[in-house]
């Protein structure tokens, strides 16, 4: 279709060359052709410039902000995880030590449990000696004391026999004698 167009418009003016004729019979101007060509130049190396070029970048800063982000989304994760394990592994040395501090308070305690034993049976064995030593005293006081009585008894059963009152010294000595002999008895 291009070729019988082209063939028309050269057969209605033979002078000129054929692309001219095909410009002028559809109503082209050259002249508007190249202004019009340069002004789209320079719109679109404004728009490049000024809107392109700007928007380009500000989605070149975009895309890296959101790379980043995700980057930094991803080292927060891995620091978490690594936290967490951290944390389990302080719980479990925690515990770890809480059980090694338990057992050792447990050993203490009855350390200290057969401690206070021997100290409470040493105490009670102390208490029954001197239970036992005042008991030997308190039986050697009274033991004394009733051959003292019985002294006395005999010097006043024998006085009463003989029907004699005895002086003092006689008192004295027949209550010594009376003693001795007693006391050898035990």
């Amino acid at each position: 279709m291009l070729d019988s167009l082209i063939t028309l418009a050269l057969a209605e003016a033979p002078s000129e060359s054929g692309i001219t004729v095909l410009f002028n019979n559809f109503g082209i101007d050259g002249k508007i052709i190249v202004a019009q060509m340069i002004n789209f130049v320079l719109v679109a190396a404004v728009l490049w410039k000024f809107a392109f070029k700007p928007v380009i970048a500000n989605l070149d800063e975009r895309q890296q902000k959101i790379s980043d982000g995700l980057r930094f989304a991803e080292e927060s994760k891995q620091q978490l995880e690594s936290a967490e394990r951290e944390k389990a592994d302080i719980i479990r040395d925690a515990n770890g030590e809480a059980q090694k501090i338990l057992a050792e308070a447990r050993e203490k305690a009855k350390s200290y449990e057969e401690k206070q034993r021997a100290v409470t049976a040493q105490s009670i064995e102390d208490m029954r000696k001197r239970a036992d030593e005042s008991n030997a005293l308190e039986r050697q006081r009274m033991l004394s004391e009733a051959r003292q009585e019985i002294a006395q008894l005999v010097v006043l059963t024998s006085a009463k026999v003989l029907k004699s009152e005895l002086n003092d010294a006689d008192k004295k000595r027949l209550n010594e004698a009376a003693t001795r002999e007693i006391a050898s008895l035990n």
